[in-house]
């Protein structure tokens, strides 16, 4: 059963009340659900201190999938452990937040397990996830679960409706998954892309121009780096955007996997695997283009290997 936020928190807030909480907890749902949010909620709550203010805390340590890895590694997950062996800075709790716990990598996933069999004393294990289905049974089997509803998202602007219905078709199951439909793909995306910059670029003119008819005649600014720095503001949001997409293409067949393990009490283990293979397939792509890989060519080569990893087992 999926529960909103309010009722989640509300639950968990009066067994915590109870004496009642357990140690560990699985949070999950779809994007948008909040689950990290609940997280630091269910945190504050623990501790004593707000949502806004439990990142500060002493007792409160949380790790991540790295930038480049997008994965959690065995040496964080040592690091969260030791942390949360330590006696508490303040009071008597401590709080140890996974956030993305499906980007564990196995062997980190096994570090944890001790962990979670045997919490240290006046510890709370929280684990968040829109994919419970890629994380390991022994981890999930270990956490009582707590399944967020999926707030509705806002409608897709043009590109994102474009470049949804293109993978509808470029992955259906009777789809050609070859190099020319990868090529073809690449293409779209750099295209959606290329408009992305070209919109930006004609922003910086008009922004720099309007700046210089306004304060032309009362200053002598550096012209030259100012419309660097609008440049360079200009880039970050089409590198922001071009994750965005990347994280549609993920949570395209993320919903395939979520869908497939909602419908059927015994999933098929090869579908969820490809599915899953699809996934890391495309969080790769994404590690490859924030190491600064020439973007065409990482385009070209993630599609294609995504388009090998897409096919039926």
């Amino acid at each position: 059963m999926a529960f909103s936020n309010f009722d989640a928190l509300r639950l968990l807030g009066k067994a915590l009340d109870e004496g009642r909480l357990g140690h560990a907890y699985l949070i999950s749902g779809g994007p948008g659900s909040g689950v990290d949010t609940m997280a630091d909620e269910l945190s504050g709550l623990f501790l004593g201190t707000g949502p806004l203010k439990v990142e500060s805390h002493p007792d409160f340590h949380a790790v991540e999938p790295g930038s480049k890895s997008r994965r959690i590694l065995t040496d964080q997950i040592r690091e969260l452990e030791a942390a949360i062996h330590r006696t508490p800075e303040r009071g008597s709790r401590k709080v140890a937040v996974v956030r993305d716990a499906d980007r564990l990598m196995p062997q980190a996933a096994n570090a944890f397990l001790k962990t979670l069999e045997e919490p240290p004393t006046g510890s709370l294990l929280l684990l968040t996830t829109e994919l419970p289905e890629a994380l390991l049974e022994t981890i999930r089997s270990r956490c009582i679960g707590v399944v967020l509803q999926t707030v509705e998202r806002l409608p897709m602007g043009p590109r994102e409706q474009q470049l949804s219905e293109m993978l509808s078709q470029f992955f259906d199951p009777g789809a050609k998954t070859d190099a020319t439909a990868a090529f073809s793909l690449s293409r779209i995306f750099r295209d959606l892309l290329d408009d992305v910059r070209e919109e930006a670029g004609a922003r910086v003119r008009e922004e720099l121009a309007a700046e210089k008819s306004h304060f032309a005649k009362t200053t002598e600014g550096d012209w030259d780096a100012r419309e660097e720095a609008l440049k360079a503001s200009a880039e970050s949001e089409v590198l922001q955007k071009r994750s965005l997409l990347l994280g549609l293409v993920a949570e395209h067949f993320g919903s395939l996997l979520r869908s497939l393990h909602a419908e059927e009490s015994n999933p098929d283990a090869a579908e969820s695997r490809r599915l899953l293979r699809c996934i890391e397939t495309v969080e790769k792509l994404r590690s490859s283009l924030e190491r600064g890989v020439q973007e065409t060519l990482a385009l070209e080569a993630g599609f294609l290997e995504l388009m090998m990893e897409s096919r039926s087992e």
